[in-house]
């Protein structure tokens, strides 16, 4: 009997399993199938993952700590460190800051609490870390969305697997095998790059620095605050910290209890300390600015515990040891702080989250003492680290691109393939003498002299290697020199170049095709619907977002128009002069080469010998695009006469669309655009003088 009923519930569950199908999803090997694998999940890791899936692609988002958001939370780093004025906060960045400044004013809390001036953007990093989640959470809880995050934490890439010259997936310490069509290396030290066959550079060399050159300085960071009813005893710092002994003179030339009364320069006093890295404190109920420095008391370490460093960091064995040794000189300006300065109510925040099991077990250091660690376990889970071991892509950017001639003015060099634009200064954190640079790349003379901020423009070229597929650069590991990297390593340029990677990735998953094949008119116009800036020239005469301002990034980020004045114009009308240099710019009349805004040559390549209007002769600027317009046949007549060509007269719209869909339409091969499509979102009757605005509508339209 006991027979016959055993064999009876092994029939039932076969026929269960049969028509039910197993109790786990029933294609459990797809699970490890990604769209794309995200490696990082700091400012740039972040960016690129919530870009990517709103956009619709399916990503895996890996983080070896236990914290998101990289420098500006996980590292404390949550003054955000913002250039010149004139570039208005854009894309995933300005969301981010809107999110969190509506966060505080729920609360009654001010965030400009950092950097001597109450209009700077600061933050508790738990407050950070809750929004990020939120958005993650966002993502993933969508009605009818497609793209999809799985924040995988505390597991990092080990392996890159690859075939030929394309990437194809990663192995995990944790053992997870993830295949993917595009990974994305946003680690803070450039991790992922020696696990591939790509080129890099690690410090001035190219590949790993077997020589062990110095790098910029590492800052472990610590967040303190004011316990008004005394510090915690265990949070009491009664002892020296090892190795005190060694940074106290530092520490005493730079930090003192009467400061220097002219200012913030050296030795500032704790007040001044406070006001440069200021936070909110919402344990306490006042509320405070960042020029009311008495008043604070929540505030960041991130002065004068720098850290000197070597490319050894970028070697696992090697890296332990030098975050540790980082921990102390926190540790000694901590108790420095309690004991010479007597600010003896005074100790580690024990609210911001970081005391975790990933802290206490797999962040715990051997040099520090016992007696320390309830200290070190609210400490920080990863330091803030500056330069990163970085990409050699298919363009490297550097010092010369990004100098700025004056204070705020835009930098020297612009790219048509522009997707995003910072504006902070080229700041080294030490090493920065002319031989630890890379010779071949810049020089210490390009760099200006000064902090010279101003917008500076990064290219889609520097995300993307030479020649292996699948991989793709963002955060401070994207094709850059040294120099360059001292102004794309803060949070707001590198959340930028982040969505502009996820941006990238998602569209060639997508279209089915690699990084590289994706044009870069697709990836902008992409960008620009998120609100991204791409042009290094403000335009505070638009409003950001909107389609007329989408135009105008987009015909001055490419040099086919360029800003008036201290903005766009846009509703200055174009003379038919103008729209010839326009339209030699945007359609290449003259070839290739007349497509740079520089494009100034006295003669056609037809070298003509008589010019064909009488009122553009062929030693004339606009001589080479009138000449090009005209063979095309499209050149609208000028109503004074046929011999004119008239080009101080305004063009009307529907003149302008008509010459640019006729010479597209004479094109072997060319993507036709009739006039409904070019004139989309242009207002007005055809013989309305064409206006810059409107203009930059129709060249949009003429790419979409």
């Amino acid at each position: 009997m006991r027979k016959r009923r055993t064999l009876f519930l092994l029939i039932a569950a076969v026929l269960f399993a049969c028509l039910c199908g197993p109790l786990q999803p029933a294609r459990a090997a797809d699970l490890d199938k990604y769209d794309i694998v995200i490696a990082g999940a700091g400012t740039g890791g972040f960016s690129a993952a919530i870009q990517a899936a709103r956009m619709g692609a399916r990503v895996a988002l890996l983080e070896e700590s236990d914290w998101i958001g990289g420098q500006m939370s996980a590292a404390a780093v949550s003054t955000m460190d913002e250039g010149n004025h004139l570039t208005p906060p854009s894309g995933i960045y300005r969301e981010f800051l809107s999110r969190m400044q509506a966060y505080y004013v729920a609360r009654g809390e001010s965030v400009g609490t950092c950097y001597w001036q109450a209009d700077s953007h600061c933050f508790d990093p738990s407050a950070i870390r809750k929004i990020l989640n939120e958005m993650i959470d966002e993502v993933n809880s969508a009605p009818g969305a497609k793209g999809h995050i799985d924040l995988m934490l505390e597991d990092r890439v080990v392996r890159v697997n690859t075939e030929g010259q394309t990437v194809t997936g990663v192995v995990t310490a944790r053992g997870r095998k993830l295949q993917s069509m595009i990974l994305i290396d946003a680690t803070e030290y450039g991790d992922v790059l020696p696990l591939t066959p790509v080129r890099f550079r690690s410090g001035n060399s190219i590949g790993s620095d077997h020589s062990n050159a110095c790098t910029q300085d590492i800052t472990y960071t610590m967040v303190i605050k004011k316990y008004p009813g005394g510090v915690p005893k265990q949070l009491w710092m009664e002892h020296e910290p090892p190795e005190y002994q060694k940074w106290l003179p530092g520490l005493r030339a730079q930090w003192q209890i009467d400061g220097n009364p002219s200012g913030v320069s050296l030795p500032v006093n704790f007040a001044d300390h406070n006001a440069y890295r200021g936070l909110p404190d919402s344990s306490n109920p006042d509320i405070y600015i960042s020029t009311e420095n008495r008043q604070i008391t929540r505030t960041v370490l991130n002065w004068f515990n720098d850290f000197p460093v070597h490319t050894d960091i970028f070697d696992r064995d090697a890296r332990a040891k030098i975050l540790c040794e980082a921990k102390l000189k926190t540790l000694a300006n901590l108790y420095y702080l309690q004991h010479e300065l007597k600010e003896n109510l005074w100790s580690v925040a024990d609210d911001e989250g970081y005391d975790t099991s990933f802290n206490r077990d797999r962040n715990s250091c051997p040099n520090i003492p016992q007696e320390f660690k309830a200290i070190e376990h609210n400490m920080p889970p990863v330091p803030y680290i500056r330069e990163s071991q970085r990409l050699i892509g298919e363009y490297t950017l550097t010092a010369g691109d990004i100098r700025r001639e004056h204070q705020g003015e835009p930098a020297v060099s612009g790219f048509a393939d522009s997707i995003a634009v910072g504006d902070y200064a080229d700041d080294l954190h030490a090493c920065d003498a002319e031989s630890d640079l890379e010779g071949e790349l810049e020089h210490l003379a390009e760099r200006p002299p000064g902090f010279r901020s101003g917008p500076f423009e990064v290219p889609l070229r520097s995300l993307i290697p030479e020649r292996l597929d699948g991989l793709l650069a963002a955060e401070k590991n994207i094709s850059e020199s040294r120099l360059a990297n001292g102004a794309t390593r803060l949070q707001p340029i590198t959340m930028l170049t982040g969505q502009a990677a996820g941006t990238l990735a998602a569209l060639a998953v997508k279209d089915g095709v690699q990084p590289r094949s994706v044009p870069a008119d697709q990836v902008q116009i992409a960008l620009l619907r998120s609100g991204s800036i791409l042009a290094r020239e403000p335009m505070p005469d638009l409003v950001l977002g909107t389609r007329p301002w989408q135009a105008a990034q987009f015909a001055v980020a490419h040099r086919w128009m360029e800003v008036k004045g201290k903005g766009f114009a846009p509703r200055e009308a174009i003379t038919r002069g103008e729209a010839a240099t326009i339209l030699d710019r945007v359609l290449e009349l003259n070839g290739p080469e007349s497509a740079s805004a520089n494009y100034n040559v006295m003669y056609s390549k037809r070298m003509l010998t008589k010019a064909t209007y009488s009122d553009v002769p062929l030693y004339s600027d606009i001589s080479a695009a009138v000449e090009a317009w005209h063979a095309s046949g499209s050149v609208p007549a000028c109503a004074q006469s046929a011999e004119l060509f008239c080009p101080d007269q305004p063009i009307t719209l529907g003149q302008f669309a008509d010459s640019i869909a006729a010479i597209v339409a004479s094109r072997p091969h060319a993507q036709a655009r009739d006039r409904t499509a070019l004139l989309r979102d242009v207002y007005g009757a055809d013989d309305k003088p064409l206006t810059r605005v409107d203009a930059a509508l129709i060249l949009l339209n003429s790419r979409q």
